[in-house]
């Protein structure tokens, strides 16, 4: 198999050419090998590899699935693997040892993924963008001076350029969506609690995150969701799929919806003009498909403000206390940057009621925005607030780091994307394509919980219209 014909395929196609014996799984994996060595010198998004261990995998009886055999790519953080370890992309995480596989990569293993590595990440999944210190900028493979978004920009590069077909991506305030509408790709961010983050973690973020993948086509994000989602035991609360496979669902009929549609931020802030004219190109297309387009605003005082950050830096400071008392010291000043470093500053001045009140804000504000929404079926905005920002434009790494003013540009960058992460609803980015042979801009879909399954149908909807598939960036595995 050649690198041209690995990349044209989607991971259901993979699986299912390995299926029939007309290729093999370990030649899929030497394939995917081969577009890794020769991509990623370019653009840093796989910071560790198994190769050894993925053909030894390949090697064997694959699972009966609909992905068994495709290559894949973890994450550097929040799921744990036996094989590798998690660092957290902190170098004072640099030597840790590995752990059990986490719930979530057991299931991938099982359903028959073959896990070739693990993708670049910001320090702690902290930022819009993936510059950490540790190990270096990720490019983005559509202009190498935009960035690829963050936290999972390594993954967004990763499937953008073709070396996998999807990988995992790690959502709390926008991580999978952010960098699939950088890169041009596909990224749902499930209801909170369908994929589990166990056994090390009750919730994390508090209960903002969810992990699933970012992938080049709406029925590999159904089909990696079919291995992975339900709960698992012990878990205090279980959310269970409201339908039984999230792939087969994409064949049956879509249903009419009333979708809202919002061209400004949820502080009534304008966009880009490119940001505008995809939500309008996918408006237009939702409405030649018999779908009911009507005007939706957010609701005013959604109270979003600082209790959001003493949430997710709970998650970092834990880690970090951790890792002090297995290595008996501190951290050295280079050994974190400069957001984890306030992290700790601003985690260590938090009361027990300063949290249970960072929390009631959350549950507030998901109240009203899912009220804003009950007499409609999605919500379609743009994805981001602007076209990919240049590399180097935000600093969480350095002693010129301001809070205030990282928080302030972020959010202008990616405005739509948190949100989400507070109601747990599920949302996608979906890649609009203004003309041929750019770089995509992207739209964004909010559904209501556990509607996956109606937001998977209409981005699949979306795609066939817009043939994202297609899109190739320069730095393509198969050129």
């Amino acid at each position: 198999m050649t690198p041209n014909e690995y990349a044209r395929l989607d991971g259901v196609a993979l699986a299912a050419v390995i299926k029939c014996g007309d290729v093999s799984a370990l030649e899929v994996t030497e394939a995917a090998i081969c577009v890794i060595e020769k991509l990623n010198p370019k653009l840093n998004a796989v910071v560790m590899t198994n190769f050894d261990n993925a053909r030894n995998v390949a090697k064997d009886v694959l699972a009966d699935t609909p992905l068994a055999g495709v290559p894949f790519l973890l994450k550097d953080i929040n799921q744990f693997s036996h094989d590798m370890p998690t660092t957290f992309s902190c170098e004072f995480f640099a030597d840790v040892a590995a752990k059990p596989d986490s719930e979530l990569v057991s299931r991938w293993r099982k359903a028959g993924l073959i896990v070739l590595g693990k993708t670049n990440t910001p320090e702690f999944a902290e930022d819009f963008v993936c510059e950490p210190t540790f190990r270096g900028v990720t490019l983005n493979p559509w202009n190498l001076e935009v960035t690829t978004g963050g936290s999972s920009g390594g993954a967004g590069a990763a499937v953008a350029s073709g070396m996998v077909p999807f990988a995992h991506g790690t959502d709390l305030g926008g991580s999978i969506r952010i960098p699939a509408a950088c890169c041009g790709v596909f990224g749902l961010k499930p209801t909170t609690g369908l994929n589990p983050v166990g056994p090390y973690y009750p919730e994390i973020s508090g209960g903002f995150n969810s992990d699933h993948v970012l992938s080049r086509t709406v029925r590999d994000s159904a089909a990696a969701l079919d291995t992975s989602a339900g709960p698992m035991r012990g878990a205090r609360y279980h959310v269970r799929p409201m339908v039984d496979s999230y792939l087969k669902v994409l064949d049956q009929p879509v249903p009419t919806l009333r979708i809202g549609v919002s061209k400004r931020t949820p502080y009534g802030d304008a966009v880009g003009v490119n940001q505008e004219h995809a939500v309008d190109k996918a408006s237009a297309a939702l409405q030649s498909m018999g779908h009911e387009l009507v005007e939706y605003s957010h609701p005013d005082n959604l109270g979003l403000g600082n209790w959001m950050e003493s949430l997710w830096m709970m998650d970092v400071v834990y880690e970090i206390e951790n890792r002090i008392q297995e290595l008996g010291r501190e951290p050295d000043l280079h050994e974190m940057d400069a957001l984890t470093r306030y992290s700790r500053e601003h985690v260590a001045g938090l009361t027990a009621m300063d949290l249970y009140r960072a929390r009631q804000g959350a549950h507030d504000a998901s109240i009203k925005l899912m009220n804003s929404m009950c007499d409609l079926d999605m919500v379609l905005t743009p994805a981001l607030g602007s076209d990919p920002i240049a590399v180097g434009t935000l600093d969480s790494r350095t002693d010129n780091f301001i809070m205030e003013k990282w928080i302030e540009a972020g959010h202008a960058f990616a405005p739509f994307a948190y949100i989400c992460n507070v109601t747990g609803q599920p949302s996608a980015s979906l890649p609009v394509q203004l003309a041929e042979g750019k770089q995509p801009c992207a739209v964004q879909l909010a559904g209501h919980h556990l509607q996956d399954h109606v937001m998977l149908q209409v981005a699949q909807q979306l795609e066939e219209h817009f043939q994202w598939n297609n899109y190739r960036p320069p730095v393509w595995a198969g050129v």
